[in-house]
């Protein structure tokens, strides 16, 4: 085979390699940021939320469940977790993106988590 036909098949089995990787990564998000709703020294969300497997939720806030439906543009609610004082003044929602609780990724990770309940 000629290095002109090789680059291609490289390029072809990187990409091939990245799809199949697509899906553990995805998985892998979605566990680290249950992880970090769950944390009660992280995200907290516990302490607010009820989120379907958690221990001894809170009531102040809602119920999160059905997300995906109820925020189908991801932005949204990232916007929410980051600074929820801008849409809402009166939230008691800490900004969590604003006051540096949580990592842009960490917000990333607990959007993946909560648009799977």
């Amino acid at each position: 085979m000629t290095a002109l036909f090789r680059i291609p098949v490289l390029f072809l089995l990187l990409a091939i390699a990245a799809g199949l990787a697509s899906p553990a990564r995805a998985q892998s998000a979605v566990a680290d940021g249950q992880k970090l709703a769950f944390d009660r020294g992280k995200g907290n969300c516990l302490t607010c939320h009820v989120i379907k497997g958690g221990d001894l939720p809170g009531t102040i806030g809602p119920e999160l469940k059905d997300l995906k439906a109820k925020y189908p543009d991801r932005n949204e609610l990232t916007a929410i977790i980051f600074d929820e004082t801008k849409r809402n003044p009166q939230t008691m929602m800490p900004p969590f993106g604003r006051n540096r609780i949580l990592t842009e990724q960490e917000i990333s990770a607990i959007v993946d988590f909560l648009q799977t309940l």
